[in-house]
């Protein structure tokens, strides 16, 4: 029996395990750990709220599975086109190698297509090899080197 996936925008009922699979993509990361549920409460509805913006969570058969962060920016190149940056994409490690990735992935590229993004980009750690061939064989290249500062 195959299972059913859903790839769909958050939902307040969703933050308890949303926060969970941030807590799994900052393990082993400094830093990185995720606000309180009611922390969460108020900035989803600042999420929410921005234009381009499209907090995702993919489901398997009804446990939340997986998210994405997407931005969609309106830009003054490529005759005027947006282009997209996604963050903090993360499958719980009981999900994984379920094709989960890949839904939340394509769900993602398919709005950026509908927003008529001339480009979707991301960034992953060095470290995140099994990661980066997972980009890869979505289709995405190597294409730049990233530079972060961090603010704090």
């Amino acid at each position: 029996m195959s299972a059913a996936f859903c790839v769909r925008p958050v939902t307040a009922e969703d933050l308890a395990g949303l926060l969970g699979l941030y807590a799994e993509l900052g393990e082993g990361s400094p830093g990185p750990e995720p606000v309180s549920l009611a922390q969460a409460q108020r900035l989803l509805r600042e999420v929410q709220a921005q234009e381009g913006r499209a907090l995702l969570v993919a489901t398997v058969d009804g446990s939340l599975a997986g998210t994405a962060d997407l931005c969609v920016v309106p830009g003054f190149t490529h005759g005027g086109r947006p282009w997209a940056v996604v963050e903090h994409v993360v499958v719980s490690e009981r999900f994984r190698r379920r094709g989960v990735g890949r839904a939340l992935m394509q769900a993602v590229v398919e709005r950026c297509r509908s927003a008529g993004c001339y480009k979707v980009q991301l960034a992953s750690r060095q470290h995140r090899l099994g990661a980066h061939e997972f980009y890869r064989a979505l289709g995405f290249e190597t294409s730049a080197l990233a530079f972060r500062l961090y603010l704090d």
